[in-house]
């Protein structure tokens, strides 16, 4: 959230400077903004100082935009009360809300707003800049405006929303081949991708915004960068490239002053504890706490909270652990539930460990049921948003698209009014043209993503389960393994088969048998990860592909199917018809290296599993 602001002032203070008329006073904010660019510590120091020998001399409109910088230098530093101290005097002289400085000023109050957990406020004041942009009739502004609402939603968790102003924010910017200013705009983006899921096109933006920013030696925002890119290792359990961001960004304090260390040691913390390597977690955590600044904002004090129990927990002191957790609870019961799904089953989580720890198996049993209840629907949600993202796009473009053509018509029009009464009908027929070709290009549009999502679903979808087909699975698998060889990462295969399926549809019917199949589709698919995929790969036979996935997790994942399969007779018809499976595992290892190599194995085991008495698992030797 914070670097969203840091974006706005780029263009808005740096625009701002051609409003003063004083030489001296337009040289100055130039050199601030040169400051701010490279470090916003840097910069607030020099506008703090400008203010102090200067404040009598200068105008109102001066003092606004010195008090401009420095609420919004404050804000992206993290000292909301100094920040708010600055835009109360920025109000106190009564400035117009509608120039640069005033649309800055309404964007870094709703940053703070959003910071002390107040959204609809903070997008009140979002809106108003919006509206005073686009009355401005400024592209600069209206693309500055799109980015800061498109983070204010991610912060919020919408995902969806956020994506939809980035992509209009890009178009902006990208025009305006503003090169920094994307810069910072593909940090953001980055991270709104990588939370609905979409991890290549999350690193990728990263990386191009690192590339750009330590080429031309911007390391307090490479920073920001390193930190985002961690984020999405973090969520591939890629912990390993984590850490290694997380050092580049311990590296580049020695050349950044007033760097956010503390993140670095954080996701360090965190890295480590969920490599299970608890002694440097401790460390790292340790070094976190002597760094970590205060904060009001109750996401940042909950992360706090939960990492304080998961450590306080890996170093056994149960009653400090159970402490932290009260306290998470505490704060949770303030927050709406559906912005905290995840932190809700994190939380569960570690009460069945401690369960666990205490033998109280009952309980731990009942907190992993709680938990595994709400990541299924905060999945389900978030599979539900990557469906919709690329259709949010597509509406984005058409409804630019559609800008365009009005503002054309808008100039037409003006040219109308000033060209002779002979060149009336000529300009009719071109709007006319222009409408027809728009009318032509937009149904073509439609008509070819319909049909290629069609064929794409038939193509890699089992019209009766709904999961993916036979091809489809074995290439997806291919493309996983290859990656996992590459990157040197666990993999894994379930291969599981109905047992005397052939008996259900000879007693009760093949239609019978076909609710049998779409009910253990949907059992299974409550047991997969968001990274797995299951596929029905013949008449009774599934696979589960499972990256960075040892065989004994693997083994915890069939268990989990199978018993749920055994306990969830399926009623069909005032039938009740109990059903089992047998599975077969493989994993990879140096004599199992192909994809070929793994099914076959996994094939063998399953048969071992039916000739071992049905309804059980087998890993392959």
């Amino acid at each position: 959230m914070l670097f969203c602001l840091f974006f706005t002032s780029n263009y808005s203070i740096k625009a701002n400077a051609f409003t003063i008329n004083s030489e001296w006073f337009q040289e100055a904010l130039f050199k601030a903004d040169t400051l701010n660019d490279k470090n916003p510590l840097l910069a607030l120091e020099y506008v703090r100082d400008l203010l102090d020998k200067h404040k009598d001399s200068l105008s109102p409109l001066s003092q606004s935009a010195l008090l401009a910088r420095l609420a919004e230098y404050h804000f992206y530093l993290g000292d909301l009360e100094k920040s708010l101290n600055h835009i109360n005097q920025f109000y106190r002289l009564k400035t117009d809300l509608t120039n640069h400085d005033g649309i800055s000023l309404l964007l870094t109050h709703g940053g703070v707003l959003d910071e002390l957990g107040k959204p609809k406020e903070a997008m009140a004041l979002y809106l108003q800049a919006e509206k005073n942009a686009k009355e401005s009739e400024n592209d600069v502004l209206v693309g500055e405006t799109y980015a800061v609402i498109a983070n204010s939603y991610l912060y919020n968790h919408d995902d969806s929303e956020a994506l939809k102003y980035f992509h209009q924010a890009y178009l902006h910017i990208e025009a305006l081949d503003d090169k920094l200013e994307l810069a910072y705009l593909k940090i953001q983006m980055s991270h709104a991708y990588s939370n609905v899921y979409d991890y290549e096109r999350a690193i990728s933006l990263a990386n191009e915004a690192i590339e750009y920013l330590n080429q031309h030696q911007y390391f307090f925002d490479e920073v920001s960068a390193h930190n985002t890119l961690a984020h999405t290792y973090m969520k591939m359990n890629a912990y390993d490239d984590a850490i290694e961001s997380y050092q580049r960004i311990v590296e580049l304090s020695s050349v950044v002053e007033g760097h956010p260390i503390h993140v670095a040691y954080s996701g360090m913390a965190k890295s480590y504890l969920w490599k299970g390597e608890d002694v440097k977690a401790q460390h790292y955590f340790a070094l976190y706490k002597e760094k970590r600044p205060n904060s009001d904002n109750p996401f940042r004090k909950l992360d706090d909270i939960v990492l304080s129990a998961l450590i306080a927990f890996s170093e056994k002191d149960i009653p400090l652990t159970l402490s932290y957790l009260q306290q998470a609870d505490d704060l949770l019961a303030t927050i709406d539930k559906t912005k905290v799904l995840s932190w809700y089953a994190k939380v569960l989580n570690l009460k069945a460990k401690i369960a666990v720890f205490n033998n109280d198996y009952q309980s731990a049993y009942q907190y992993q049921k709680d938990a595994h209840e709400l990541v299924s629907s905060y999945q389900n949600t978030e599979r539900e948003i990557i469906r919709s993202k690329y259709k949010i796009m597509f509406d984005t473009d058409q409804a630019l698209l559609k800008n365009q053509l009005l503002e054309r018509d808008n100039l037409l029009d003006k040219a109308a009014l000033e060209n002779a009464e002979q060149k009336q009908e000529l300009q009719t027929l071109f709007i006319i043209l222009v409408s027809l070709f728009a009318l032509s290009l937009t149904f073509f549009i439609y008509r070819q993503s319909r049909t290629s999502k069609v064929l794409h679903k038939l193509a890699n979808t089992d019209t009766l389960t709904e999961l993916a087909n036979r091809r489809y699975t074995f290439s997806y698998a291919e493309k996983i393994l290859e990656q996992a060889k590459n990157e040197q990462h666990n993999f894994a295969i379930i291969a599981f088969d109905i047992d005397h399926f052939k008996k259900v549809n000879d007693t009760y019917g093949h239609t019978t048998g076909d609710i049998v199949l779409k009910k253990i589709a949907t059992i299974g698919n409550e047991y997969v990860r968001a990274n797995d995929i299951l596929g029905r790969i013949g008449g009774e036979e599934f696979l589960v592909v499972l990256p960075n996935t040892s065989a004994t997790q693997a083994y915890e994942i069939a268990e989990r199917i199978r018993k749920a399969i055994e306990n969830k007779p399926i009623v069909v018809d005032k039938h009740t018809i109990n059903i089992s499976a047998s599975f077969g595992i493989a994993e990879l290892s140096s004599s199992k290296v192909t994809f070929n190599q793994l099914f076959n194995q996994a094939d063998i085991a399953l048969y071992q599993a039916k000739d071992n008495g049905r309804n059980c698992i087998i890993v392959a030797s």
